[in-house]
């Protein structure tokens, strides 16, 4: 496929559907960290939204062989995965090592652009 074929394929290319899978779910987790729920609640809302984001990359890496979508779809199932243990109780980082952990997953997911701008945007 030809990047221009999976350009035209990739979500994040298209406002409405960058929306859906990624800044909906970015606003409800900005909303409710400003909230301040409980450790568990906010790890679980999390997980939610960390599964939601990762399903996005993950299809969009089918549709169009994003690089980012590739990197980022593993990282954030691995950041759903954590937060989903922590609202379970199996794992209870304090309430600071919680929200760093999410920050460092975020930051992580932004610096899987940096290959796209070193290598190419579709694989």
């Amino acid at each position: 496929m030809s990047a221009k074929a999976s350009g035209k394929l990739d979500w994040a290319r298209d406002p409405l559907s960058a929306c859906f899978w990624w800044g909906l779910p970015l606003a409800i987790g900005a909303a409710d960290m400003l909230m301040h729920p409980p450790l568990r609640v906010e790890a679980g809302i999390c997980s939610i939204l960390f599964f939601w984001m990762s399903a996005g990359c993950l299809l969009n890496a089918r549709r169009c062989h994003r690089v980012h979508c590739y990197i980022a779809g593993p990282l954030l199932l691995l950041a759903a995965v954590f937060t989903a243990l922590v609202a379970a109780g199996v794992l209870e980082p304090g309430l600071r090592a919680f929200d760093n952990a999410v920050g460092i997953f975020l930051v992580l997911t932004l610096l899987s652009f940096v290959p796209e701008w070193v290598w190419k945007r579709y694989a």
